[in-house]
């Protein structure tokens, strides 16, 4: 699912299957070290078991998801600086499920900042990260269909990208249909965290039918 989309969203792509916790810090390290100056943004997906904050690898062994973050930092990696660095991670990140709460509807007013030209950004801008679950808690996965959450993020995708709605606004929508399931007799709550400066709206094709020139775009 995750190809079809970003595929479909002219993203180059490429696939590491099985790898032990310090191959997968190499190669995301490798991937912030190369030259990514004609490209417009990076996606890094990681499908894997988990704990709090780390990603476990075939060996068993974990890497910090903080550690791996940083490879992408501004001064890590400047052919990326200002550029969008999106990281979908599913794994778990504790053994517990996530119980459910009963609460009443709020509607509260929708706020919105326009990004200011700067002329340094910070260190960490530009950074999404977005967590099938929230700290401590499982996630949940079928085995027919796959990642609740990631089949879920692809679904509303293809659904709204083509309405030029934007990152988080498709991630909300992400976090609101997943919340409303119950998985397991328990919920799951996916997370997203960012520091992303502007609203990222993916540029759909001009003509689906014809030749097109592929959008600088890199996933990992």
């Amino acid at each position: 699912a995750v190809k079809r989309v970003f595929k479909w969203l002219q993203f180059e792509t490429v696939e590491h299957m099985d790898l032990e916790a310090k191959q997968m810090y190499a190669k995301v390290k490798e991937y912030s070290k190369k030259d990514h100056s004609n490209m417009d943004c990076f996606v890094c997906f990681i499908f894997s078991h988990g704990e709090k904050d780390k990603i476990k690898g075939v060996d068993r062994n974990f890497v910090n998801i903080k550690d791996l973050l940083s490879c992408f930092s501004g001064s890590n990696c400047p052919s990326l600086a200002g550029k969008p660095k999106l990281f979908f991670i599913q794994a778990c990140q504790g053994s517990v499920g996530h119980p459910a709460v009963t609460v009443k509807e709020d509607f509260s007013d929708h706020l919105e900042m326009d990004a200011t030209p700067l002329t340094s950004i910070p260190d960490q801008a530009d950074t999404l990260v977005g967590m099938a679950t929230v700290e401590d808690y499982e996630c949940y996965r079928c085995t027919e269909t796959g990642s609740v959450y990631i089949q879920c993020l692809c679904d509303k995708m293809e659904l709204l990208c083509p309405l030029n709605k934007d990152l988080i606004t498709i991630l909300t929508e992400v976090n609101k249909e997943v919340g409303e399931r119950v998985l397991n007799g328990w919920k799951q709550m996916p997370k997203i965290t960012s520091t992303l400066r502007k609203q990222l709206i993916f540029q759909m094709p001009q003509c689906q039918s014809s030749e097109k020139q592929k959008n600088k775009n890199t996933l990992s």
